[in-house]
């Protein structure tokens, strides 16, 4: 017979270092210009929007790509050290095969109705990201697993109950205070306002959302050739509810002590506590008193602890090499010529139309800036004096900003929350981009109908 020639796979990691290198080619075509930055009264850097100009092309050579892996990594130390502590956690309690257990009880119990705990645990981590920041919940891609496992559905389902259900929450801005807040702070914007749209705007999101993940379940369930990672070894044996043994009462109390600890964490998310620091140090604090409920052995709880933090390396080396990319534009002032160029464009577009032209642009600028309070600082002062001149209201201006910053996250292969949800599955880029791209356009239609809608009733 005939030997069957597979295709090759790029590794997430190849993906991302080609974009650094497109990042460095790009140095060479776009023209380098630079805004000036001023102190406002609360200490923030900001863009003076009267200031561009174009400076001296200063283009990133692409043979020097690999010297930004390091300050990359530097830059992203807190996310790593909070998915290193986290996936130590995390690796306590699920040598204790509780949670494994619970689930296997629970897919046993639900039998025939398995979308329902897909839905439920959707719509509590797009509750859960209201307020909280998304990255936090990153550890969590395990517990999605480990329940789709249960259910008979695949990693990405798995990594979806948690990711795309957070991602509404987080990407409407009803309670962000790091995005939204920012943002209508250099609005001049009470802090917070117009909650009540933003919370609105969440239901047409998470109902489509809901019914993406669940059809894509119930597809792959009936037939497994249509995963899109069916045939790939994704190394997720230990997160298998193959063989694990029955619910007991030994498991209950690291139920408990697991619960307690995803309350305290929500907690700490609305009162706006919920630092990565303060993330990492509180699963640490979770998985140690998981083991000594389940009477684990301090040499046992260290070792699942080592070994859940390996587990969270590779995501982590990833998600550092992914902040490279910025620091590449950065140095050939690329990201100031592009802001300048986008917002004289909306000067040019219909009333009705430039919300919906204002999303396309900071999903565009998204590519360049992926930290959400860093692109409103850099772009709100320039779209904030634009949107005044165009007529628009300066809230529905952040929502395009919300919308364009939040569900970029999760198709883009150098934002933290996708390589962070995805390598955590093992998943490659490819074959996640493959499931959730036709999501994102669907994101985008919405997007620009509710942005058509502020613009309408006129959104304050």
């Amino acid at each position: 017979m005939a030997e069957v020639k597979k295709t090759k796979i790029p590794h997430s990691l190849v993906i991302i270092v080609s974009i650094m290198v497109l990042a460095c080619l790009l140095t060479y075509l776009i023209p380098a210009g630079a805004y000036e930055r001023v102190k406002n009264a609360d200490g923030q850097t900001m863009v003076d929007p009267t200031t561009f100009q174009y400076v001296e092309s200063s283009p990133v050579n692409p043979l020097t790509v690999l010297t930004y892996i390091f300050p990359g990594l530097t830059k992203a130390a807190s996310i790593i050290f909070c998915l290193m502590c986290a996936g130590g956690g995390l690796g306590i309690v699920l040598d204790s095969n509780s949670i494994q257990s619970f689930a296997g009880n629970m897919a046993r119990k639900v039998k025939g109705k398995e979308w329902l705990v897909v839905t439920l645990v959707m719509v509590l981590f797009a509750l859960i990201c209201i307020p909280a920041g998304f990255n936090s919940w990153i550890p969590f891609a395990s517990v999605g697993i480990v329940i789709a496992s249960a259910l008979g559905y695949d990693a990405i389902v798995g990594v979806s109950m948690i990711m795309l259900g957070g991602s509404v929450g987080f990407s409407c801005g009803a309670m962000n205070t790091s995005n939204t807040g920012t943002a209508q702070a250099i609005a001049e914007l009470p802090i917070l306002s117009g909650m009540g749209y933003r919370l609105f705007c969440m239901i047409p999101f998470l109902v489509v959302t809901v019914i993406y993940v669940v059809r894509y379940a119930q597809k792959t369930k009936k037939d497994p050739t249509k995963s899109y990672v069916y045939g790939l070894d994704l190394g997720l044996e230990h997160l298998s509810v193959d063989h694990i043994p029955e619910l007991e009462k030994r498991h209950f109390p690291v139920l408990f002590v697991f619960a307690g600890g995803l309350v305290y964490l929500v907690y700490m998310g609305i009162k706006g506590d919920l630092s990565l620091k303060a993330c990492g140090t509180a699963f640490t604090y979770i998985g140690v008193l998981c083991g000594i409920a389940y009477r684990m052995s301090p040499n046992d709880m260290a070792k699942s602890y080592i070994k859940g933090a390996k587990g969270m390396a590779s995501t982590a080396m990833m998600i550092g090499f992914a902040y490279g990319i910025s620091l590449i534009l950065d140095a050939g002032h690329a990201m100031d010529t592009i802001v300048f160029h986008l917002a004289n464009l909306l000067n040019k577009v219909p009333a009705l139309f430039q919300a919906p032209v204002m999303f396309f642009m900071h999903i565009i600028i998204n590519f360049f800036v992926t930290s959400g309070s860093g692109q409103a600082a850099v772009t709100m002062p320039i779209m904030i004096p634009v949107a005044d001149l165009c007529g628009m209201s300066r809230q529905t201006a952040v929502l395009a900003f919300n919308f364009g910053d939040g569900f970029c996250n999760f198709i883009l292969p150098h934002a933290a929350a996708t390589m962070g949800f995805v390598g955590a599955g093992n998943i490659p880029f490819s074959r996640w981009f493959q499931f959730v791209i036709k999501l994102f356009a669907i994101w985008v239609l919405i997007g620009c109908l509710l942005l058509m809608l502020a613009t309408v009733i006129g959104y304050q």
